[in-house]
């Protein structure tokens, strides 16, 4: 067989996004670390060595680039620091653009999919987004009907009956409320497209432990969806207008901080400030949009705005009933302290923000070996044997380790871990029974608020036991 050797790959991917993958040189960081690698066709240093020899056929038709759960982990890893990540992009956006097929139509569906309902309606429309993906399946013939019945319909319902799931889309377009323009009365909040319907339980709980603690949220009376994943694997320039239009309209507001206490969201606006800013964007962004937001804008996850901004010291005083006895895994994910040149994040691969806060309001966190790892991400909608295998992995390590509940401080690693956690104990043949609570729910129990206040009635694993361990029967205050 005839090898052919080309640079051209390589040069239009250092146009696309300034990477130089001649820079690998096989050390394999990057495919060890991989959560997703044994699934691969392609581990990620051989996509690397691929590209180096311009092999842009294998690459582009490689099932690598749509599994991939863009976890930045081989982004981190890597000692020439190349953004693997960013590439995988660029080499999706490259396939769509020369029309071939995905080995994984799933994920492309997805994508397309949710960019729908963001371009229709402002923001992410989860119902519609899985409606049109079944519909879609049914027309061409891939729609796996068992499933569809036996699990998907059953767990839609009850995300129905518990109003997480939302019937009718919401509309976006970023403007503040005329009553909420003065600097200095709060911060700006980015809620972001989960928190106003699948995982509202973290916007109930986010609102009501920072007011005890004297912070007052302002979210826009409207605005847009960040673009996700979905964005960012169809449209580079897409993919930084849509969370520059908030960060623009935050700015004219006169607000100095936003917190966002979705990882993705997070992400997405900090990489948006600092792609704002390439010469290769700049101007086509400022015809669009006009004056760009400031660079002195802080945006922060919930999680800095409680340990960093807050301070553990006013959590403390806050406490009521301290939460003795209650052993906790802190699971932070992918994305929060991930990559640590957007993130800011100087312990991003053994963080303990969410450590302290749990020993601040009296639980006790164990360690463990699955703190930053992935859960899937989307591979629960476009691949679901991958992602409930990976979150298989972290209920195990947790339940050995003793833990009473995992703590979480993502949307999506919430849902991954709850709502599907009966399905992997009956497909995997190992019960769990493990509460998943956002780091907001707990402290509000430390704070002696209702389960109702933090949307507890909302889980699919029962929080109960949970809740009776902060009853004032058994604690009393410090």
């Amino acid at each position: 067989m005839n090898l052919a050797i080309s640079s051209d790959l390589a040069s239009q991917i250092r146009r696309q996004c300034g990477e130089n993958v001649f820079l690998c040189y096989q050390c394999q960081k990057c495919s060890s670390g991989c959560p997703v690698a044994e699934y691969f066709d392609l581990a990620p240093n051989q996509l690397m060595r691929a590209l180096q020899l311009g092999q842009k056929d294998m690459v582009l038709k490689s099932r690598t680039l749509w599994l991939c759960a863009m976890c930045e982990t081989c982004a981190v890893r890597c000692p020439h620091d190349i953004n693997i990540t960013r590439i995988m992009d660029v080499l999706k956006i490259m396939a769509q653009q020369e029309g071939l097929s995905s080995p994984l139509p799933s994920a492309v569906l997805l994508n397309q999919a949710a960019m729908r309902g963001i371009r229709l309606f402002g923001r992410m429309y989860e119902a519609g987004l899985m409606g049109e993906i079944y519909f879609r399946q049914m027309l061409s013939g891939t729609l796996d009907f068992r499933r569809l019945l036996r699990i998907d319909l059953p767990l839609a319902s009850k995300m129905i009956r518990k109003r997480k799931l939302k019937l009718l889309p919401s509309f976006g377009k970023t403007a503040l409320s005329k009553k909420n323009t003065k600097q200095g009365e709060g911060i700006a909040y980015y809620p972001g497209c989960s928190l106003h319907g699948t995982s509202s339980e973290y916007d109930l709980s986010t609102r009501a432990v920072l007011s005890r603690l004297g912070v007052t949220l302002q979210e826009p009376q409207s605005w847009n969806c960040c673009g996700s994943t979905p964005a960012h694997s169809t449209d580079h320039y897409l993919s930084v207008l849509l969370p520059l239009r908030t960060l623009q309209t935050i700015d004219k507001a006169g607000f100095d901080t936003l917190t966002t206490p979705c990882p993705s969201c997070f992400i997405r606006l900090r990489t948006a400030q600092r792609e704002c800013r390439d010469e290769g964007i700049k101007q086509r962004l400022q015809a669009e949009v006009g004056e760009l937001p400031s660079a002195d804008l802080k945006i922060e996850h919930l999680l800095q705005t409680v340990s960093e901004r807050i301070g553990y010291e006013k959590v403390r005083e806050a406490v009521v009933r301290p939460l003795r006895g209650l052993k906790v895994v802190c699971y932070y994910g992918c994305i929060i302290t991930r990559p640590p040149k957007i993130t800011g994040v100087q312990d991003y691969e053994y963080p303990t923000a969410m450590e302290r806060i749990m020993k601040t309001v009296g639980a006790t966190p164990l360690d463990w070996s699955y703190k930053t790892r992935c859960c899937g991400a989307t591979l629960s909608i476009s691949k679901p044997a991958i992602a409930l295998n990976l979150t298989g992995k972290i209920l195990q390590n947790a339940k050995n380790v003793g833990a009473d509940a995992i703590v979480v401080a993502c949307p999506l690693c919430q849902i991954n871990l709850d709502v599907r956690q009966q399905q992997i104990s009956e497909e995997g043949g190992k019960p769990f029974s493990i509460p998943i609570m956002y780091f907001t729910q707990l402290m509000g129990l430390a704070f002696d608020m209702s389960a109702s206040e933090l949307g507890l009635g909302k889980h699919f694993v029962d929080a109960g036991t949970i809740v009776a361990q902060s009853a004032p029967a058994q604690f009393s205050c410090p």
